[in-house]
């Protein structure tokens, strides 16, 4: 048990941050990455609607959410 909890520590340390984001991947370019580290590559669609400012990560979450407990 003592040790289940260190590793969920060490994965806290890793993502220092609550909310998902977009972040500019070398090889994948730009990537929806949630906070339990789960990262999705953007669409086409997605990345143009990023860069037009209209959509959120936090929208493409939410949209990616409820397409897996589907």
């Amino acid at each position: 048990h003592e040790r289940k909890e260190t590793s969920m520590d060490d994965a806290k340390r890793m993502r220092r941050y609550q909310e998902s984001r977009i972040e500019d991947e070398p090889i994948l370019g730009p990537v929806l990455v949630m906070p339990n580290g789960w990262i999705q590559p953007l669409s086409f669609l997605e990345r143009v609607l990023v860069r037009l400012r209209l959509t959120s990560a936090k929208s493409l979450e939410a949209r990616y959410f409820k397409a897996a407990n589907s």
